[in-house]
């Protein structure tokens, strides 16, 4: 095969492998098979059809479809009959459809039914042919209704010159550009990695990717067929389609990109986490230890560990090729680990897909490889560090833009070379290393300089975080959020917003200050992606402030049929009825979310949960409110049986569990037990964190009042039992989280003996109530107003609860700041270090005093600002 091999020499290729599977299509019932013999004819026919039909030598000619054999066909008659290929995104709408028609010049399409229905009065109106590209016979072969020539005559030759593909960038940073790439340029590439050999007639090839793309137009279409190898299509894109194609087709080898790659540790992770504690810190284990016989020995001891792993996924997969956008180290590593190998490679549209690439016997991990097809780099403007912007040269580039002299300019130097847009650096072996994108390139009112796909990597790595995209927002690093309910729910919390901040605050911990977000904004929708899973980054700007805005005002959606039936029920009319009635101006339908579209968190649960029972008779438990996403969920719950005998919702938790029956007097064993912990925990934080205590002859001589610390770490506790005399922890109640205060019998122990009550942020009025018992009782309380440990060390918001527990009771509340337990014991590690603390107790106040002193529309808020202020004001 040379520079001078045609598409014409592909099919005859092909052909010659005769009942050898060239494509597979792995389907809900079973897979199709095409053969290698029946692809050629089919695609030689209609490349003689097309002639027929009278299409010219360069003539456009588009398919917009989704992937399948009938796209492959097409698309090698076009190229075959001496036309250019313009592949269009079979996601397109009219609109798209008709600027890809007009960028292009086609004037004839392949198109499906689907497509035609929607597209169909705007293609007749510019004059564009169709072809029915899904059409089918009743007995289900395809159809192929453009004229057909005999079997006779030759294919027209092609040189390397003339355009085979009329192509279009991603789009990352701005509108598509328009470029044509040549035989020459695909023939280059494809013949580049024929030469590799790594894979051959033998091996089966996952593709999961829109053949629109460069990348797996030639990588996963063109090259399989030129080395024999089979192509293997799934019927879509979602995770159990992939799996049913990987074992249909028996893959050896999956064309894909970084989020595919980072999907399937994901869910390996998940697999088992749910297997339990032992099987996941096992799995771990076994990870790091194969990740570090990688590193420094060269050994591969995860390819027999996790052979079984392998062999439940697809028991012959050996490569694992990633390209579109850059693969994170880790991801490489982990995989690598688990005994896959790796291949990376880059490249652009522009380059006819992969530039470089690493072969599997020489590989560098962390890098896209060196240059293929007789390809060039260079490095322009290199740093102290050799980094700078990647240039490059070869056979495989694009000639120019169409009709974009301003953008040919931009793109290409006056000596040749063109100008990818990318940053990087290459190392003394050749291998080239991506660092980052000019153009994404974030550059804040410091003058800092920032690549987001970096960040994005660190904060999407929490769980709570389903996508993030950081940008740059007024000189201010900020970040585009759309959060994974399931996991923030599993934190305790009903508060999308404060279970993100809390998240993103601990992401950031170890970062540098400028590399620390400023703001975020919640959305619920899809953050904007290219097809290979590259952010569309032109497009956040608006899509932050939108949401930071409250998010685009959504019309209502109307009831379908199953919602009027429910809508029917009297219990769930009455429900909508409130809903409607307590959110006037929102835009209400039953997809309306709680946390994202009316922004409820625990106290307006606990507002809600109280007028349901008024004036619904519907009782939500912890378990219930934890579960509702949407107000449907929440009709469907109110008419399924979850309606509870009415209960007195101060005296329980909604699961049976009383709080009243934590407040009642110990007996003489637990009261011992007590004693012991004391005297354990006294004598403990004074010889391994030397505690300091200040002010403690400020506290009142007697009564009830509230201890209000700040709240940082596991420690904060301990440090202020530890800073009281006994006899004053004797009549302390101390508000806990539930469940790890009470998860097991001896932790329901240990608190019952320490006067602990437990608080679940889903029913924060019983926990109200529990510490006003307390109070009435003329006892003292110790309860945490930020509700959450600090997740980066700095100040919280002090929540309203502390303000409804000191107004409803009169008694006062003293101050408490710790310092060093932050230092010593912060969220994210496993055991403290050894640290000095200081518990400084303040003057007590009442809480006509703080509402007066600090702003706020509720008098609770009030309170609870002033009170954070006087923490803040102590030493």
């Amino acid at each position: 095969m040379s520079g001078d091999w045609t598409i014409a020499d592909l099919l005859r290729s092909v052909a010659r492998r005769g009942g050898h599977p060239a494509v597979i299509v792995s389907g809900a019932v079973g897979h199709a098979v095409w053969r290698g013999a029946d692809l050629a004819r089919d695609a030689t026919a209609l490349a003689r059809g097309l002639q027929a039909a009278g299409m010219l030598r360069g003539q456009r000619v588009g398919i917009c479809a989704p992937n399948s054999p009938q796209w492959i066909v097409a698309a090698l008659a076009i190229m075959a009959a001496g036309g250019v290929l313009v592949a269009i995104d079979d996601l397109s709408d009219a609109s798209q459809l008709a600027a890809a028609i007009d960028a292009s010049g086609a004037r004839q399409i392949f198109i499906t039914a689907a497509h035609l229905a929607t597209a169909g009065e705007m293609l007749r109106a510019k004059a564009v042919a169709t072809i029915a590209l899904d059409a089918t016979q009743g007995g289900g072969r395809p159809e192929w209704p453009a004229p057909r020539g005999d079997d006779s005559g030759a294919l027209p030759a092609t040189a390397a010159n003339d355009a085979a593909v009329f192509g279009w960038t991603s789009g990352t940073t701005g509108s598509p550009k328009g470029f044509l790439l040549t035989c020459g340029n695909i023939a280059s590439n494809v013949e580049a990695l024929r030469r590799l050999e790594i894979i051959g007639s033998g091996d089966r090839v996952l593709l999961p990717l829109p053949l629109h793309h460069a990348y797996p137009f030639v990588v996963g279409m063109l090259t399989p067929l030129a080395v024999g190898a089979t192509i293997v299509l799934p019927a879509g894109v979602t995770g159990p389609q992939i799996m049913q194609a990987m074992r249909d087709g028996d893959v050896t080898a999956i064309i894909g990109v970084p989020r595919l790659y980072e999907a399937m540790l994901a869910a390996l992770r998940d697999r088992v986490a749910r297997r339990g504690r032992a099987a996941r810190a096992l799995w771990h284990l076994m990870l790091r230890l194969a990740i570090w016989a990688q590193r420094h020995t060269g050994l591969r001891p995860g390819s027999v560990w996790f052979a079984p792993v392998r062999r439940a996924i697809a028991p012959h997969l050996r490569y694992l090729v990633s390209g579109g956008a850059r693969l994170e180290i880790g991801t490489e590593e982990h995989l690598e680990a688990l005994g896959w190998t790796v291949l990376v490679g880059y490249g652009l549209a522009e380059t006819a897909s992969m530039f470089t690439g690493n072969p599997p016997n020489e590989r560098r991990m962390g890098s896209a490889g060196r240059p293929l097809a007789d390809g060039d780099i260079r490095i322009n403007a290199p740093d102290s560090g050799g980094i700078g912007n990647i240039e490059l040269r070869g056979p495989s580039i694009t000639a120019g833009y169409v009709n974009n002299p301003e953008a040919n300019r931009a793109s290409f130097t006056p000596d040749g070379w063109f100008r990818t847009g990318d940053i990087g650096f290459v190392d003394r072996a050749g291998f080239l290393h991506i660092t980052g994108r000019a153009k994404e390139i974030l550059v804040l009112a410091s003058g800092k300089k920032i690549d987001p796909e970096g960040l994005e990597r660190i904060y999407g790595a929490a769980p709570q975080v389903r996508e993030i995209a950081v940008l740059e927002e007024r000189g201010a690093l900020v970040a585009l959020v759309a959060p994974d309910p399931a996991h923030i729910r599993e934190m305790g919390t009903t508060s999308l917003r404060e279970g993100i901040r809390v998240a993103l605050a601990e992401a950031a911990r170890d970062l540098p200050p400028h590399l620390h977000l400023a703001g975020f904004a919640l959305t619920d929708q899809p953050l904007p992606r290219t097809r290979l899973g590259k952010y569309r980054r032109f497009l956040l700007p608006p899509l932050y402030r939108q949401a930071l805005a409250g998010g685009p005002r959504r019309a209502a959606r109307a009831p379908g049929p199953d919602d009027l039936a429910l809508l029917r029920d009297p219990t769930a009319s009455a429900v909508w009825a409130l809903l409607r009635e307590r959110y006037p101006d929102q835009a209400l339908d039953l997809d309306a979310t709680f946390g994202l579209d009316l922004n409820l968190d625990s106290f307006g649960w606990m507002e809600l949960a109280l007028a349901l029972q008024d004036r619904c008779g519907v009782a939500l438990v912890a378990a219930d409110i934890a579960a509702v996403e949407t107000i449907r969920d929440l009709l469907r719950l109110s008419t399924a049986g979850q309606r509870h005998e009415r209960e007195t919702v101060s005296a329980g938790l909604g699961d049976g569990t009383r709080t009243d029956r934590f407040l009642a007097p110990v007996g003489p064993l637990l009261a011992t037990l007590g004693v012991a912990l004391y005297a354990i925990n006294w004598l403990g934080m004074r010889l391994l964190f030397r505690l300091r205590v200040v002010g403690l002859d400020t506290l009142p001589p007697g009564g009830a009042f509230v201890i209000t610390p700040n709240h940082l770490s596991y420690l904060d506790p301990l440090a202020v039992a530890a800073s009281l005399p006994l006899s004053r922890v004797r009549r302390v109640h101390w508000a806990g989280a539930d469940p790890l205060m009470f998860r097991t019998a001896i932790r329901r122990l240990f608190s019952r003996a320490a006067h602990v009550f437990p608080v679940r942020e889903q029913r924060p009025d019983a926990a109200i109530a529990a510490a006003v018992a307390a109070l009435a009782a003329g006892d003292v309380v110790v309860w945490f107003p930020e509700g959450w440990r600090s997740p980066d060390g700095t100040p919280q918001r002090f929540l309203p609860g502390i303000g409804r527990i000191l107004l409803r009771t009169g008694a006062p509340a003293v101050p408490v700041r710790i310092t060093g337990t932050f230092e010593a014991w912060p969220r994210g590690r496993a055991l403290p270090r050894l640290a000095r603390v200081t518990v400084a107790f303040g003057r007590a106040e009442s809480a006509a005093a703080l509402s007066v002193a600090a702003a706020g529309h509720a008098e609770d808020e009030r309170v609870a600002n002033a009170l954070r202020d006087r923490v803040l004001a102590l030493p």
